[in-house]
């Protein structure tokens, strides 16, 4: 009896551990589209720095969250994931999100939030490894100041990536 239990418990070990590996958790998002045209009601088209603040009501002063992306803008539109970078802490399913460029509000407008059960990756490990980099240790790549990145391009031989370059535009 004592060997059966003891061979339950490690078989209850070994599947419990891949199991953790793969935490999941609720997180919220916001799918956002905005428009953006310039004072001659003529469509702007760029990457620009937007900060998106998410508050509770329409007239409230004090945001639920902030974050900031450079938003490419085509034609005046652009859209975006709220929550991907970084966790929402809301449980509202309206919020309010406001548009603001160089510390002007452009609009706020009413939104719909989103629940998705999605891994929890602080729960898992990644190992990365690059070409050229065999020592296993991180590695970076920045644009040059005053410049973003606006893409990114590489090539793959035997589905294994062999190169990455960031295409960097200048801010302007």
């Amino acid at each position: 009896m004592k060997s059966i239990l003891k061979l339950v418990a490690i078989l209850f070990l070994i599947t419990a551990l891949p199991l953790a590996a793969y935490a999941q958790s609720l997180r919220t998002f916001v799918d956002f589209h905005g428009e953006l045209i310039d004072q001659d009601a003529i469509a702007v088209s760029g990457v620009l720095p937007l900060e998106f603040r998410l508050f509770q009501t329409e007239n409230s002063k004090k945001p639920l969250a902030t974050e900031t992306h450079f938003v490419a803008v085509v034609n005046g539109n652009y859209s975006l994931i709220l929550g991907e970078m970084t966790p929402l802490h809301v449980q509202d399913n309206t919020l309010y999100v406001a548009v603001f460029l160089d510390g002007k509000e452009l609009m706020r407008k009413s939104v719909t939030t989103t629940r998705q059960v999605v891994p929890n990756l602080e729960a898992t490990t990644r190992q990365t490894r690059s070409a050229g980099n065999t020592s296993g240790q991180p590695f970076t790549l920045e644009c040059p100041k005053g410049h973003i990145v606006t893409g990114i391009e590489g090539t793959t031989h035997d589905g294994r990536i062999e190169s990455l370059r960031l295409i960097c535009s200048s801010v302007f």
